[in-house]
């Protein structure tokens, strides 16, 4: 593929049964955006419900046909957005509408696994809606947890519905599992499309701080907002790794949390991917997912890196210039233990 062509975004959408998906991709297709949208919508069991409950619209809906998306991410998922590759001149936009009990990271994987899938697509967003009425049935499941820990949007819906300090016990809820994401409140998934669609928050790294301020949630991949994307990326399913010190988590914290740091200098590259890969082989399972930039010694452009369990991502990004070097990564996750990570980062630095 023409490595000057432009990627198409992608907003997967995610949230319980209930939580407002459908409706807010009513408005989505409906409001006079100018966008020609593809929208992927699958819900559980055998009736589409969200195909009765969408009005009548001039954009094309791509069907995913038996059981939940994440069950199927291997077969239709990657038909049907090689079908759209096919098709790529009836759209300029793709909408993922998953189903209420969908783990997110299948689908996030599909984007990094495939080479083609990669190259004609870009994850611009994960936004998760939860019903602020009714989350406190739902926030013990693992499902709830990782979708809310994987959105880069949070929208908290049905506001109306609750008074202010039950909103305000909700969104206390929510970050301690995604303390970087962006939250909105909305009453029945009413919400600008500037909040929507074009968010490149996926990259975005704008909200990882200094190291002692990310140490509790965190909310999603992201890429860098100046990523120059290339041919020279790489992909990686972390099987085989040499197993180096043991830096792996440990069980300090059994539920969904993140870490973030943000330290000066530049690594060296040997030593970041033997511990980076040693992290995931040991550890893939509980580390939902990672996204970060790099300074790496003796390149001079930035290296984004992507991780959801054990598949990883290394893109090129823009030079540094006289910009100062850092690496910048945040890790999302079960049982994180911040300073084995934080070590383990130190040792990587020249």
């Amino acid at each position: 593929m023409n490595m000057q062509i432009k990627r198409i975004p992608v907003t997967i959408l995610t949230g319980f049964l209930g939580s407002g998906k459908t409706t807010l991709l009513n408005r989505v297709l409906q409001e006079a955006h100018g966008k020609r949208i593809a929208v992927i919508e699958n819900e559980f069991g055998e009736v589409s419900i969200d195909d009765a409950l969408l009005q009548e619209t001039t954009q094309p809906i791509m069907k995913v046909s038996n059981g939940c998306l994440c069950c199927t991410v291997n077969g239709d998922l990657v038909k049907t957005l090689e079908d759209l590759i096919k098709r790529r001149s009836e759209y300029d936009y793709v909408v993922i509408e998953t189903t209420g009990v969908a783990n997110p990271a299948p689908v996030v994987q599909t984007f990094l696994i495939n080479e083609d899938i990669n190259d004609a697509f870009e994850i611009d967003a994960v936004i998760t809606l939860v019903d602020a009425k009714h989350l406190e049935l739902h926030i013990e499941s693992k499902e709830c947890k990782e979708q809310i820990a994987f959105a880069d949007v949070v929208i908290l819906n049905k506001v109306d519905l609750v008074d202010s300090a039950e909103i305000a016990e909700v969104e206390d809820k929510i970050r301690v599992l995604n303390k970087h994401a962006t939250i909105y409140k909305t009453e029945r998934s009413a919400l600008g499309l500037d909040s929507v669609l074009d968010q490149k928050a996926f990259s975005d790294l704008s909200s990882v701080t200094e190291e002692h301020e990310c140490n509790h949630a965190v909310g999603g991949c992201e890429h860098d907002h100046d990523h120059d994307h290339a041919h020279d990326h790489d992909h990686n399913h972390a099987h085989d790794h040499d197993h180096a010190n043991h830096l792996h988590v440990h069980n300090h914290d059994e539920d969904v949390q993140s870490v973030g740091f943000e330290l000066a200098g530049s690594v060296d590259s040997g030593r970041f991917n033997k511990w980076f890969g040693e992290l995931i082989r040991i550890d893939g399972d509980n580390l939902y997912r990672c996204k970060g930039i790099l300074s790496v010694e003796g390149k001079t452009d930035r290296v984004i890196v992507q991780a959801v369990h054990r598949v990883t991502e290394t893109t090129k990004g823009v030079a540094w210039g006289d910009d100062k070097r850092i690496l910048k990564l945040v890790f999302i996750g079960k049982n994180l233990n911040r300073d084995a990570l934080l070590t383990g980062l130190k040792n990587c630095l020249v």
